[in-house]
């Protein structure tokens, strides 16, 4: 297995393992993956742990790809900062959930902007893909899941800020599970 799938194997373990860990508060089909690494979080730790192993890993699967290629592939290096603005966003942790908790607002800004950038090169890196497919059978799987990967963005923000009565924690946990499911099909 390559460093790649393992990334996000290992992403998926640490979520499922950080549910265990979470006050009574926190429900997930209403709570965020990030919201796991809440600031005064006794277990915050764990998520955390999550976003930069897995953003780590991630890019160490992309350097090994370009090694073993002898070559860049210019569309991963958008992925490849994908996978740094994961990492430090683990270490910039979100506004706590429950409401009696003190945070810092700049910590919670600094996350928030990582996550946005995250987001962005994601859906950049697709589309860069997308644009460079050699057939057009990538171009449509590309283009699928470009479409998918935004969808699920504008609804995820459309819950956040409440415009849409959804559940955001599921929302948010879907478009990680597009997300995945392309950079695994897409190596």
């Amino acid at each position: 297995m390559t460093m790649i799938p393992f990334s996000i194997l290992y992403f998926v373990a640490v979520i499922v393992i950080a549910h265990f860990f979470t006050p009574a508060e926190y429900h997930w089909t209403q709570n965020t993956i990030s919201d796991l690494a809440a600031q005064g979080l006794k277990y915050q730790w764990i998520m955390q742990a999550g976003f930069i192993g897995f953003g780590l890993l991630l890019n160490l699967g992309f350097i090994q790809k370009f090694i073993a290629a002898q070559k860049v592939f210019y569309p991963d290096l958008l992925i490849m900062l994908y996978g740094l603005a994961i990492l430090l966003s683990g270490f910039f942790s979100a506004e706590p959930f429950i409401k009696r908790l003190s945070y810092s607002v700049q910590e919670s800004n600094l996350h928030s902007f990582f996550a946005t950038l995250a987001g962005i090169s994601f859906s950049l890196g697709i589309f860069y893909r997308l644009v460079m497919a050699p057939t057009p059978g990538e171009r449509w799987l590309h283009a699928l899941f470009l479409v998918l990967v935004m969808g699920t963005s504008l609804l995820f923000g459309l819950s956040e800020n409440e415009t849409l009565p959804l559940a955001k924690g599921l929302v948010q946990r879907s478009l990680y599970l597009v997300s995945f499911l392309w950079l695994f099909l897409s190596q």
